[in-house]
């Protein structure tokens, strides 16, 4: 006999862990960690607000409430409590119409479309169906946004979805919004036909006049290989592998080659290849899995077109450990011959055989690599660093010439150096020798690797050897085209000489190679900020923290720019966000008078002006819109600068551009005074763009 069924109305909340799944592949202590509070937030809020805990399902959660009010504030609590440190990603949907209860379960239509709604979803966000809306609407505590109706799977009619939208809540924007929606069908519309014909037309023609070249280079993203030992304890392997591949294509300037960071943002994601080809803007994909036994391998690799999916090529290796070598150059020497074979054949001999070690010290520098890229530079733990160390010093030991770890090692130093507190002189001198020794040695014993030439660029660059660098970077640069990190060497180099256009063109390279490549994300802000293109540092930062909301880099210069266009409102919202991130930071950030003005600190603003400094007078009076008193203040500013600037005849770091670009400035450019000044720079400028190339010339 069937157990009874008992039908009712009810509002339903799905919730459950965004990556929970990868997370535990990759940290098994966090993961765990995030399922505690998750479980303890639910058990505490749900009775908190009259509802019921259906099941727990590994990392999800079914509840069910009397009113739709009560599990939309359960869901704004449960939210509020997941955004605090330390923070948990989860997404939350609801519905709410009639469910059938079974055996302790619940069933029926209602459920199966929350569960579509909270799919639908990012970390911090609350959305709701239609249903549930309807009921609420007139709760004035609650805003919502529509995000427009959707066609979900194994569900007959479009439906609307809302988000919440108080204060401090995510809404998802279209192009991340994925979930259990159905597959877009092209329905013919013959009235369009010609107007859609017409944009083609304009569109092809656009991008053949301006892209031409570019749109015939065949492009490809590396992805991490899959561990596929039993104990899954070779995710450095795997990743070593994939990485080597990487700087092997990479040298090849008539293939696209996506950069690391984007490509390897993809590991433990359930993401599909059509997917990671339009996020990285490439045609194909390497995938693949390595396993590692004793003194074997087994190394399997397919190369797809992301077009339609299709396995172009593949194949599977099992060699003897000491092969791995070997089969790293054969995967990129197919590769490069499938992709280029027609297109540009002669570069294929730039795919010449990896200097070869023993296997015991490849291993080692890959295990050290691998703690020095992803996990010290997240951690930033001193136990990290040593690990990472200990692993490149052994394999120096058993192997005194293999530049890669004298690279490596250098490297990681770099990594160490730049957290030293500056006060902390004699660390900061141990370590700047020690990176300046090691990486000399790794371009004594191979000056023709690119790895080698952009640690070495960046450990001159610390030390004021600005041409030196240059060059280091440079050839980086020309060994390897497809290589961000020597870009963005050779941009920070030009940001410090004050070539700010040419550091932002160097900056869009690295992006163009690597779409998620957080230092050309930052220099593109740096850039748009000191040229004073205010509404694009604006914009660039907003992108950035769509990435990373709590990226004080970010949060900085969208306070700065914002306060510069008088945008007082963005301004105070981002002082406030990065005042709950950090507000001791702020104190370091220089933004003290900014502040003052934006909160109107009088007591503030008249000290500053008693201490007579006319930069910050000047700042006082263009924010209070006192013209006269600001232009006094900044000829006194610009009087003190050219008593100084005949002291110092140094042609690097000026303020041309600045001066030029300031829109602030432009009712004094006219003024003999300020002339001088432009005059001065502009001298400077000139010298360095004869002393070093423009960007545009190193790029073509």
């Amino acid at each position: 006999m069937s157990a009874p069924k008992n039908r009712r109305l009810a509002a339903v909340l799905f919730a459950d862990i965004v990556g929970y799944t990868a997370l535990m592949q990759s940290d098994e202590g966090i993961a765990m960690a995030h399922l505690e509070k998750f479980k303890q937030a639910l058990e505490a809020e749900v009775p908190n607000n009259q509802g019921e805990i259906i099941q727990f399902y590994g990392d999800g959660c079914l509840c069910t409430f009397t009113s739709s009010v009560d599990a939309l504030t359960c869901a704004k609590n449960l939210q509020t409590i997941f955004q605090a440190s330390p923070k948990v990603p989860v997404r939350i949907g609801l519905n709410t119409g009639d469910i059938i209860l079974k055996e302790g379960n619940v069933f029926g239509h209602t459920v199966n479309i929350a569960s579509r709604v909270e799919s639908m979803g990012i970390p911090g966000a609350v959305l709701l169906s239609s249903n549930v809306q309807q009921q609420i609407k007139n709760q004035s505590q609650f805003k919502l946004q529509s995000l427009g109706k959707f066609d979900f799977k194994n569900v007959d009619n479009s439906l609307e979805v809302f988000a919440l939208a108080n204060e401090g809540f995510p809404i998802p924007k279209k192009k991340d919004i994925k979930g259990k929606l159905k597959a877009q069908k092209h329905t013919k519309a013959n009235w369009a036909l010609p107007i859609v014909f017409g944009l083609l037309v304009a569109i092809a023609t656009f991008f053949g006049l301006k892209h031409n070249a570019s749109s015939t280079i065949p492009s490809i993203a590396i992805l991490p290989f899959k561990d596929m030992s039993v104990n899954k304890d070779q995710e450095y392997f795997g990743d070593g592998i994939a990485e080597e591949i990487l700087n092997s294509l990479s040298k090849l300037k008539a293939l696209k080659v996506a950069g690391r960071t984007s490509s390897f943002s993809f590991k433990g994601k359930d993401s599909n290849i059509s997917e990671i080809g339009e996020v990285l803007h490439v045609k194909n994909v390497l995938e693949g899995s390595v396993s590692k036994q004793n003194d074997k391998i087994r190394v399997t690799a397919q190369l797809i077109n992301v077009a339609d999916g299709f396995q172009i090529w593949s194949d599977k290796y099992e060699r003897k450990m000491d092969d791995v070598f070997a089969v790293q150059d054969e995967l990129a020497q197919n590769i490069g011959e499938i992709l280029l074979k027609k297109l540009a054949p002669e570069q294929l001999s730039k795919l010449t055989a990896s200097a070869g070690v023993s296997s015991k010290v490849y291993e080692l520098f890959l295990k050290a690599k691998h703690i020095h890229k992803n996990i010290y530079n997240s951690s930033y733990k001193l136990a990290d660093f040593q690990k990472s160390e200990k692993l490149f010093l052994e394999a120096i030991s058993l192997s005194p010439d293999y530049a890669l770890a004298h690279a490596g090692l250098a490297d990681l130093y770099d990594s160490y150096w730049v957290r030293i507190p500056i006060g902390d002189t004699e660390e900061k001198e141990k370590y700047l020798a020690l990176m300046d020794l090691e990486s000399a040695l790794a371009i004594k014993l191979d000056a023709a690797l690119a790895y080698a030439n952009q640690v070495r660029g960046y450990v001159l660059s610390h030390t004021n050897q600005g041409e030196a660098a240059f060059q280091h970077f440079l050839k980086s640069y020309q060994i390897s085209p497809n290589n961000p990190e020597s870009i963005i060497g050779l941009a920070n180099l030009y940001l410090d000489m004050g070539l700010h256009y040419d550091a932002l063109q160097l900056a869009k390279r690295t992006i163009q190679i690597d779409p998620l490549f957080r230092p050309g994300l930052t220099m593109e802000i740096y850039c748009n900020f000191f040229l004073n293109n205010l509404e694009a540092a604006v914009n660039q930062c907003q992108s950035f923290l769509d990435i990373d909301p709590n990226n004080l880099t970010a949060l900085t210069y969208l306070f700065r720019a914002s306060f510069l266009l008088d945008d007082k409102k963005t301004a105070l919202a981002t002082l406030q966000k990065m005042e709950q991130i950090d507000a001791a930071a702020i104190a370091k950030l220089g933004l003290d008078l900014e502040i003052a003005l934006l909160k109107e600190d009088t007591v503030y603003i008249t000290e500053t002006l008693n201490i007579n400094d006319p930069n910050l007078n000047f700042t006082i009076h263009s924010f209070n819109q006192d013209s006269i008193k600001a232009k006094q203040a900044y000829r006194l500013a610009t009087e003190a600068y050219l008593d100084y600037a005949k002291q110092n005849t140094a042609v690097q770091g000026n303020l041309y551009l600045d001066l030029f670009t300031d829109r602030r400035l432009q009712t004094y450019q006219s003024e003999t005074w300020f002339q001088k000044a432009l005059i001065l720079e502009k001298e400077k400028y000139d010298n360095l763009e004869g002393e070093y190339p423009r960007a545009a010339t190193i790029l073509e």
